[in-house]
Parts: structure tokens; sequence; C-alpha cells
């Protein structure tokens, strides 16, 4: 009621032309599919419904769009962060607030790193003045890459109107994967997608012993000679009896007709699918180089886990995070702040370590002059005291090559 009460108050200003579905290009099932090795047809799209595809991907995503990426600056000297400005709509408010009318900075890097994984390349556009300044993501997929004769590159896009766009490299950025001339991206999909193909068809094996009700194929012999038609029918009237779950364990009845009646038993290497299919989400997190403990896979212990974190940012995550720092630098700054000025992903917050772990890290980096008090309670979300933006060092610490007083 109360819902409702506030919408038959509510008048939204009136639309002057007509309102259209948003476009979403990435979601089309049908762009960039392809026939694998295994007769299985699969997109980038379809390919997110195996589970070991969906979480190595969406794992890589989300941890990428957590981290924070900040425009920092050694202009006055020392290194400080750059603040944001929703006046000038400067890089850090773009980075940390709002990239363009829409997005979040979290969903913004998400989109950019499902570009990358499924279609090579994250193409980020940043229209030149009098517009205003924003971050916005060009749909890969109707996205190809020209040069003209000087070498010039020039991003061609293709609209919801099939009309066709231009626009030059120094408003595109692009953060692309498995290059092989360093001017366009190549997916993981591209790579990996024979493997994808491969557990595809394992589930849908299993999915249609499931909807047998788990029950065998069978060979079934008949009196006389019967044409396709008729074959059929008997085939449809044993489906009909014990394919589905609901028939799980039913009873088929048969009448003289049918001289013989003997189920085809699973072969011992239908039984060895589940290893199978371990096996091969194995094969499609070391594509994504993902570790197998976040797939819920191998031995696991919370301290091997700690370590295999720390690994996780190291090979995995701080390409990409390489990635989106080199290629804002050059594209998002100009030359002169490109001098003094730089992008940062903060890794740590990547590292979820327990309290303790964090007490004792911050206790070390405050007595040797590393950190501030009130920098380190800025970490966990606490208030700041008047004495604590001071540095403090431990007087035991003494300068090297100093004389000492025997």
């Amino acid at each position: 009621m109360i819902f409702s009460g506030a919408l038959a108050a509510y008048n939204p200003p009136p639309v002057e032309q007509k309102l259209e579905p948003a476009v979403d290009a990435g979601g089309n099932i049908y762009s960039g599919r392809v026939m694998t090795e295994s007769k299985q047809v699969i997109s980038p799209e379809t390919s997110k419904r195996i589970a070991a595809v969906y979480r190595c991907s969406s794992g890589i995503g989300d941890d990428i769009a957590s981290m924070p990426l900040k425009h920092m600056s050694r202009a006055s000297g020392s290194t400080l962060q750059v603040e944001p400005d929703p006046i000038t709509r400067n890089l850090a408010y773009l980075l940390e607030v709002k990239p363009n009318r829409w997005m979040t900075p979290f969903i913004f890097k998400r989109t950019i790193m499902n570009w990358a994984m499924f279609w090579g390349n994250g193409l980020i556009w940043m229209p030149p003045p009098p517009a205003q300044r924003e971050l916005f993501i060009l749909p890969t997929s109707q996205v190809r890459l020209l040069q003209d004769k000087d070498g010039y590159l020039w991003y061609e896009l293709r609209l919801p109107s099939q009309k066709l766009k231009y626009l030059p490299q120094d408003e595109i950025t692009n953060i692309m994967i498995n290059s092989t001339n360093g001017l366009w991206g190549r997916s993981i999909f591209e790579y990996a997608r024979d493997t994808m193909g491969l557990r595809a068809g394992m589930s849908k094996s299993q999915s249609r012993l499931q909807g047998n009700g788990l029950n065998p194929a069978a060979y079934i012999q008949v009196e006389g000679s019967h044409d396709k038609e008729a074959r059929n029918k008997i085939r449809e009237a044993y489906t009909e009896a014990l394919g589905g779950v609901d028939n799980s364990g039913s009873l088929a009845v048969f009448d003289r007709k049918v001289i013989k009646f003997e189920p085809i038993t699973m072969k011992p290497s239908d039984a060895q699918m589940l290893e199978s299919i371990e096996a091969t989400d194995r094969d499609i997190a070391n594509f994504f180089k993902y570790p197998e403990f976040k797939l819920n896979m191998g031995k696991q212990s919370y301290e091997s886990n700690d370590a295999q974190e720390i690994d996780y940012l190291k090979s995995c995550l701080d390409p990409y995070a390489v990635q989106w720092e080199q290629a804002g630098r050059v594209t998002w700054l100009n030359e002169k702040e490109q001098k003094t000025d730089f992008l940062r992903f903060i890794r740590s917050s990547i590292l979820r370590t327990d309290p303790k772990k964090r007490a004792e890290i911050h206790e070390i980096e405050i007595r040797s002059g590393t950190l501030k008090p009130n920098e380190a309670r800025a970490h966990e979300d606490r208030n700041s005291y008047p004495e604590g933006d001071k540095f403090y060092m431990t007087k035991n610490y003494g300068e090297i090559g100093a004389k000492t007083d025997d």
C-alpha cells in the first residue's frame, strides 16, 4: 500500500520521445558462436552457463572491480592521491565516484573485464571536449579495428541502427589480453572454446540421462517388419512409459509383439564421467589462471589458501591491474601529467586478512615510520584522533654508517 501510494503521488516528467529497450550487445547468445571439436555450438555468452567458466570469470571480474583504482601524483614532491572533484569531473572522480551517467566504478570495471575475458578487448571511449567528461564502454562485439596508410588506428563502431561511426585511437583505451600484434587482443574464450564445448557436452549428457529418469537406453525387438513411422511410435511409447524423472523406477509392460527387450548398460568409461568433468573444470581454471581452491577443488587448509591468495593476486590479477594502470596513464593523462602522475590499484584491499594479522602489520608499519596511526585506523574504518597524524619510530633505530658512542 505504501509503495502503491508513492507511485500514485509520483508525477514523472513528460517523455518527449519514444522509449526503447536498452541494448545489451554482450548478452546476445548468438554473437561469436562457434562449433567446437565436440560438436557443441557455444558462444561467449552461453559459455558462462558452465559453472567453472562462470566462477572463474566472475571471480576475476569481481576482484578487479573491488580494488579501488586511484589517480596518484608526485607533482608536489610527495606521492599523493588526487581528490575527486565533481565540478570538473576530474579523472579521480570518474575512477572513484561516477565513470559515466549510468554506472558505479564497480560495475564499470566489472563490465570491462567481462568484455576483455570473453572478447579479448575492453574498449573505453572518452569523448573529447566540449562533451561532458565521461568514460563510456563500447560493445567489443560491434567494433572492428581499422588502420589507415599512416598507421593511425580507427575503431569502427556499428550502432543498433546499423550506422557506422569511426572513433580515433586517441579517444579509446583498450584493456586487451593475449594480443599477438599489440593492437587487438584475443579472448580466453577463443583459446578455451574446445575445452568449454567438451564441458558443455558433458553437462548435456548428464541432463539427458536425468531427463530419462536415470533409466538406460534399451534395445527392443518386435515381430514383423515395420516402417519408420511404426518404429517411432514404439520408441515414443517406451519413452513415455519410462522416460522422465517422474517415471524413474517405473515398470515397463509389453505385449506379445515384443520378442526381446534388453537395456543397454552404462559402460565403465561412462561411469567415470564425474572424474572427466572435474578434470575439464581444472583445464578451464588453467585457461583463466584461476586457483583450484577457489573452485572448492583439491586439498585445502587455511595456511595454504592464504599463500595461494597472494599467488593469485600476483599471477592472475596483477597482469590485468598493470594493463589498466598503463593503458589509463597514456590515454587519460596529458603529456605533462604523465611525467608526475600515474594510476594505481590498491592491491592490499583484495587480501582480506584476519584482524590479528592486520593488527600485526599495522603495528610494524606504525613503529617503523611507514604509516601514521590515523592511516591505520582509516583502513579499519575507525575515527581518527588528534595525535594520530604524526609519524612514530622506535628509538633503537639509527642512521646507517653513523658513529656510535663507545
